[in-house]
């Protein structure tokens, strides 16, 4: 069974045998594959630790001081309970920095998703659900569930401070009982309450809608393990004939503080390096020529006509022309060919 694991740089995918991941480090995407062992999770530890806010890391530094000097320190107070530890775990949830929660929509929607995991189908990715039934905020709602529920019940017996800490430790033990039940028939009431309550969770709370690099990030790292443990996820089962095409598009912000608008055409080229190895493309002095697949070539196109919006223009004028030739493949360079020969031939006949 594959798992993910989200965090504040990027997305982990988790097999048999390797773990992957897709990460963003200074605005470049990322990825690496290795084996499950001492050193991979290391690896992965070390990557979730420093990529951390700093406002998070010292929330948790602060918690554990609560926790541990108090009790060093031989207090009156004692420090915050062990058992709080859990409430930590579980509870940190609640408080996902927004990169994080983006990240988190993208793995659940790769997840959602029941096609090829490609680039070029990243808008129907995007359009997937962004709640995932094996999420780990199950065992958020369990856990939390069963200290409320357990605090009540044993406060008729013990004093409700150590009700709270026998319910804390005890609910420990409830995840995994839980968590089985909700997988047999008998307990579908079971399930149908965790997961009610873990859907609304993760629409509101745990996660948010993901930007294009955060599913970028999502998708790469989950061909990276499919690649290793289950090539079959990539193949398309049906063979399907290439649709090539050229596209020649200009893009006009209009509104501008200045004449020039070379900075909006420089993001534009920025946009279209992502997509390097998908298509082809030439910058002009008029336009920009892009060819490729016409399903990748309509989701370049729309990219790139949101970068002038995404710098705070308001309007923006569009004009594309497509050369799609079906009865022969057709490519920039052939078709320079083309005319460079008919050119040499005319010059001969002079």
């Amino acid at each position: 069974m594959i798992r993910g694991l989200s965090y504040q740089a990027g997305v982990f995918f988790i097999g048999k045998q390797y773990i992957a991941c897709g990460y963003h480090e200074k605005g470049r995407l990322k990825t690496w594959i290795r084996p499950i062992s001492p050193s991979g999770l290391f690896a992965m530890l070390n990557q979730v630790i420093v990529s951390m806010p700093l406002w998070f890391k010292g929330l948790m530094m602060g918690y554990f001081a609560l926790l541990i000097v108090p009790k060093l320190m031989n207090s009156e107070w004692g420090g915050l309970p062990y058992y709080t530890v859990f409430y930590v775990m579980f509870g940190t949830h609640f408080i996902f920095p927004k990169q994080l929660r983006q990240y988190h929509g993208a793995e659940h929607k790769v997840f959602s998703d029941r096609g090829i995991k490609s680039r070029s189908r990243i808008y129907r990715i995007k359009k997937a659900a962004i709640t995932n039934r094996h999420c780990s905020t199950n065992m958020v709602v369990i856990y939390f569930l069963g200290v409320f529920i357990g605090t009540i019940i044993l406060s008729f017996t013990l004093p409700l401070h150590l009700a709270l800490a026998v319910a804390s430790y005890g609910s420990v033990i409830f995840v995994p009982i839980v968590q089985r039940l909700m997988k047999l028939i008998g307990f579908s009431w079971i399930r149908e309450l965790i997961l009610s309550i873990s859907y609304w969770l993760q629409t509101h709370i745990t996660t948010t809608e993901p930007e294009r690099l955060h599913l970028v990030a999502a998708i790469e790292s989950y061909r990276k393990l499919a690649a290793k443990e289950f090539p079959d996820h990539l193949i398309v089962k049906k063979k399907e004939e290439k649709k090539m095409a050229i596209v020649d598009i200009t893009i006009i912000p209009i509104g501008t503080e200045t004449a020039s608008v070379s900075k909006h055409v420089a993001a534009i080229q920025s946009v279209l390096k992502t997509y390097e190895g998908k298509v082809k493309y030439q910058l002009t002095p008029m336009s920009t020529i892009i060819e490729g697949e016409l399903p990748v070539l309509f989701e370049v196109i729309q990219e790139i006509h949101e970068v002038p919006f995404k710098h705070g223009i308001n309007r923006v004028a569009t004009n594309i022309r497509i050369d799609d030739r079906r009865d022969k493949a057709t490519t920039m360079a052939g078709k320079l060919e083309a005319v460079n020969k008919h050119l040499i031939e005319a010059e001969k006949e002079i």
